[in-house]
């Protein structure tokens, strides 16, 4: 009969063996971080597809977030009935038969709108985290074209191994104040491509997110890269090289042959709301 205690000591030394082989980082997001996933393309780019009618997210976006993503909850849930209205047309949209820019279009738009729901349902709040887990990231709620998912799932089941696409990252917002900014605006199959670039170019220029010291040859980046790092690579070969997309100065560092050395800037989780505004 194997002892008990053998299996601590086997998990021990398997725990001892990988972390000498990955950095600390690389150590907690392999063991606890999102899972890995292989990025594809599932969607045809369907012209003929029906669209879906995103005024009334935009709508609540314009009203109720500013320039910078911060949020008036306040002010939103005193209008939450519209939110909900705009969850409800989501349950019903036609989803199977969209093509891809507008399938992705809804997904984004989905979360986010769950996101500030599951924010609204436990308000007053000072953080996501305060939520219970069971009835957060993981509870199976929210109705997306007849589809019952959970925050997590659309994530990292319908988004990312359906889309290569890993700006995506920098448009789910989980309503930290390190998360991405919450556009304020709702996304839209005709102006995707630009709203994502955009929504990268906004992270890549501001230091809550990246950061970026030729003269160290040191680059602070958000822990969102150090997440979905398996993302970032599959398109871009690495995590830095990703970024040097929206950094000239990377860019070029790298471009001469040097890798700059990595720190992960801190990931707050206080809420994403008017009253912890401060410069990003």
């Amino acid at each position: 009969m194997v002892r008990p205690w053998a299996f601590v000591i086997v998990a021990l030394v398997a725990l001892v063996t990988l972390a000498t082989f990955l950095p600390f980082e690389n150590l907690i997001v392999r063991l606890f971080g999102p899972p890995r996933v292989e990025l594809s393309e599932a969607y045809a780019d369907n012209a003929a597809g029906p669209s879906f009618d995103h005024a009334a997210f935009d709508s609540l976006l314009g009203r109720y977030v500013d320039a910078e993503g911060w949020v008036d909850y306040i002010g939103l849930k005193a209008n939450v009935a519209e939110l909900d209205a705009y969850l409800e047309s989501i349950a019903a949209a036609p989803l199977d038969e969209m093509g891809r820019d507008e399938k992705l279009a809804l997904l984004i738009n989905a979360y986010n709108a769950s996101t500030l729901k599951l924010i609204l349902d436990h308000y007053p709040i000072r953080s996501i985290q305060q939520i219970a887990e069971e009835t957060r990231w993981d509870a199976v709620r929210w109705n997306i074209g007849g589809n019952v998912w959970s925050l997590n799932q659309i994530e990292h089941e319908q988004i990312r191994p359906k889309f290569i696409e890993p700006r995506v990252h920098f448009a789910l917002v989980c309503a930290a104040s390190s998360c991405p900014p919450l556009r304020n605006e709702a996304f839209t199959a005709a102006r995707l491509e630009r709203q994502l670039h955009e929504q990268s170019q906004y992270v890549h220029d501001h230091a809550t997110w990246f950061r970026f010291d030729r003269e160290t040859s040191t680059a602070s980046l958000t822990k969102l890269y150090s997440w979905y790092g398996g993302d970032f690579t599959q398109v871009a070969g690495s995590p830095l090289e990703f970024a040097s997309r929206y950094a000239p100065s990377l860019e070029q560092t790298l471009a001469a042959g040097v890798t700059p050395q990595i720190e992960w800037l801190p990931y707050e989780w206080e809420l994403n709301s008017l009253s912890n505004k401060r410069p990003r």
